[in-house]
């Protein structure tokens, strides 16, 4: 009798631990089913960093010649013989699959992230700013509290060589201004620098625009293309 009792014991032990289980298992799997986008996202933007952006403007094609290729061989197969009308399959099954991938992997290019990256750094100096009643020194002090170590690469620009953003500390000014300077491009892209004024607006300014506004609180900047 009291090793049945000792059975029953077990089962009912066994059964909220079970439970337990299953439960710890389910809330893992979805933290991964809902990382899995993250983490594609961060492999391409790495992908497009490290070939200086050739995987953004490449892939379209690549996409788009593998579907037409595709179709034409599926039309092919199910009886069409006119070469003309095989053709038009073929780059019809290119054009549209180039079309939202190239839509899609805009996100990736050096202007879409470079924005990205500047509002990220300019929310955790705001952020910062509300917390200590002033701007930090630098940016390397908004790591990794306001900054996660995963982001830190928001720091640098992409496209820019590997050097980091620019950043005017508030000391630098006798008033703080919505329209002043407070982050910048380390080189200039296409002739344009990229500016973040102080309330967050992301400004593409002329070679001639960018230096003079730098030139107002940074004499000594030493801009690279």
């Amino acid at each position: 009798m009291m090793r049945a009792a000792s059975v029953l014991h077990d089962k009912e032990d066994f059964t909220p631990i079970s439970m337990k289980s299953t439960l710890v298992l389910s809330r893992a799997r979805i933290k991964v089913s809902i990382r899995a986008p993250f983490k594609y996202m961060r492999f391409w933007e790495t992908l497009s960093y490290s070939d200086e952006g050739l995987t953004v403007r490449v892939l379209p094609l690549l996409a788009g010649l593998l579907v037409g290729g595709a179709l034409y061989r599926f039309f092919r197969k199910s009886g069409l013989r006119y070469p003309v009308a095989l053709i038009g399959v073929f780059f019809m099954g290119v054009i549209l699959t180039m079309i939202p991938v190239s839509a899609l992997m805009a996100a990736f290019s050096d202007e879409s992230v470079n924005s990205r990256r500047l509002n990220q750094i300019h929310k955790a100096l705001s952020i910062y700013k509300s917390e200590h009643g002033r701007y930090p020194a630098d940016l390397e002090s908004l790591v990794p509290r306001y900054l996660a170590k995963d982001d830190q690469r928001a720091l640098f620009m992409k496209g820019g060589k590997g050097l980091p953003w620019g950043y005017v500390p508030a000391s630098r000014y006798k008033i703080t201004r919505p329209s002043q300077v407070v982050l910048y491009g380390p080189i200039l892209v296409r002739g344009q620098g990229i500016i973040v004024h102080r309330d967050g607006l992301v400004t593409s300014y002329s070679e001639e625009k960018f230096k003079a506004l730098l030139s107002e609180v940074l004499p000594d900047t030493h801009l690279r293309r």
